[in-house]
C-alpha cells in the first residue's frame, strides 16, 4: 500500500465561517461543504482535510463552523435545543453534541457546540442570546439550559 501524499493546502477558514482558497473567497456552497465534508481535526490540535489518497492541513482562525440558527422545544429537562450551523447541519445539543463557554480576554462569552470528527462550531453573539432567552439557574446558582436529558451551563450568577 502507497502511502498518502501530504499537503499544506493554502485553504483558510475566517471567524465568521467563510472559506478562502489562496486569498480569495470560496463563493461556491456546494464546494465548501465538499471540503467540509472530509475535514477533521486530528489530535495534534491541526485541521486536515482527508481523502483516500492524500490529505493535508489548512488554517482555521477559530472554529470550522459558525452557528447561525438556534430552535428550541420543550421545557425543563425534556426540552431539546437544536443548532443549525452555517453549512445547514443540524445539531441537537445532548452529552454526544455538548456546549462549552470560553470567556475572552474582554470578558465576553465565546460559546461552542462540539459537531463531529473533532470540531466544534462558534455560537453566534445573535444566537448566542436566544440561548440565553432560555437559561434557568440551577441549584449551585450557575444559569445553563436543558436539552435531550442533560443541563448545560452557560455561566454563574453574580
Amino acid at each position: 500500500m502507497s502511502q498518502k501524499e501530504i499537503h499544506n493546502y493554502d485553504i483558510r477558514i475566517a471567524t465568521n465561517g467563510d472559506w478562502y482558497h489562496e486569498g480569495s473567497k470560496i463563493n461556491r456552497i456546494e464546494l465548501v461543504k465538499l471540503f467540509a465534508s472530509v475535514l477533521h481535526k486530528k489530535d495534534d490540535n491541526k485541521f486536515w482535510l482527508i481523502t483516500p489518497k492524500e490529505e493535508g492541513t489548512i488554517e482555521v482562525d477559530d472554529a470550522p463552523f459558525v452557528i447561525t440558527k438556534f430552535d428550541h422545544s420543550g421545557s425543563n429537562n425534556s426540552a431539546k435545543c437544536w443548532f443549525t450551523t452555517n453549512l445547514g447541519e443540524e445539531i441537537l445539543l445532548s452529552k454526544i453534541n455538548p456546549l462549552r463557554v470560553e470567556i475572552d480576554n474582554q470578558n465576553n462569552p465565546r460559546p461552542y457546540i462540539y459537531v463531529f470528527r473533532g470540531m466544534e462550531a462558534l455560537i453566534l453573539r445573535s444566537v448566542y442570546y436566544e440561548v440565553v432567552n432560555f437559561a434557568v439557574k440551577d441549584q449551585s446558582g450557575e444559569y445553563g439550559i436543558w436539552s435531550d436529558g442533560s443541563f448545560f451551563r452557560i455561566g454563574y450568577s453574580d
